[in-house]
């Protein structure tokens, strides 16, 4: 009775048990670091954020363009040191970026030895995010994209986001597990279903800081990975 149950079932183009080759699988986990001694990274000027009040009604309306007695004071090269007019104060804000290179076909052990041109379905579940907040100030979220190997910035046209982390305070070092949506699951599929291409993974968190606060330094570490569900 069963078993022609299922035969139905499979006749009226439902799933069919005996051909369905489903796994579950976790994404290879990648190590980001958000370090201040990183070339990459952008410090703020040596005389740190001007306390300026800027927009309708402030001292100026351009934070690179300073009116005196500031721009004696501070002399800001906008070009290194992007300053902008944010909530009424002069505010430093730059991105910081890196990433890492995906092989499903190399790193995922379920996967070794498959010879299927490409997986029939792949879907991101969710993302795991370990991190451990070393930097003395909070670690603002983290936006995660998907690219094609090449890919050295999420501004790629090419990048497409899967998630955003949340944030967190100083000193920070837990693990959470963040949904994907169905937007995240479709942009990681296109670029997982031919699991034999390798992608980038690519990591980005936007750095604000305003007069007062000390510079940034120290370093966070954000491991990533997550579960993915597919059929072979």
């Amino acid at each position: 009775m069963f078993a022609g149950s299922l035969s139905a079932a499979a006749g009226c183009g439902l799933l069919d048990i005996a051909s369905f080759n489903g796994i579950t699988f976790n994404l290879p986990e990648k190590t980001y670091n958000i370090d201040t001694s990183d070339p990459k990274w952008n410090s703020p000027p040596a005389g740190g954020v001007p306390a300026v009040a800027c927009g309708p009604g402030g001292v100026t309306v351009d934070c690179c363009t300073l009116p005196e007695p500031f721009s004696t004071q501070f002399s800001v090269d906008c070009k290194k040191y992007p300053l902008v007019c944010e909530g009424s104060t002069c505010t430093y804000k730059f991105m910081y970026e890196t990433g890492s290179i995906v092989d499903l076909k190399k790193e995922v052990p379920q996967l070794t030895s498959t010879t299927s041109a490409a997986l029939k379905t792949i879907t991101l579940k969710n993302i795991k995010l370990t991190l451990n907040n070393g930097l003395n100030m909070a670690m603002p979220p983290i936006e995660v994209f998907v690219a094609p190997m090449d890919a050295t910035t999420v501004t790629d046209p090419r990048a497409r986001k899967l998630a955003t982390l949340p944030g967190h305070d100083a000193g920070y070092n837990n693990t959470e597990t963040v949904p994907v949506d169905t937007a995240g699951q479709t942009a990681f599929s296109a670029f997982a279903q031919n699991y034999k291409v390798p992608f980038k993974l690519l990591a980005r968190a936007q750095l604000v800081l305003r007069a007062g606060q000390a510079a940034p330094a120290g370093k966070a570490v954000a491991k990533i990975g997550g579960q993915v569900e597919a059929e072979l």
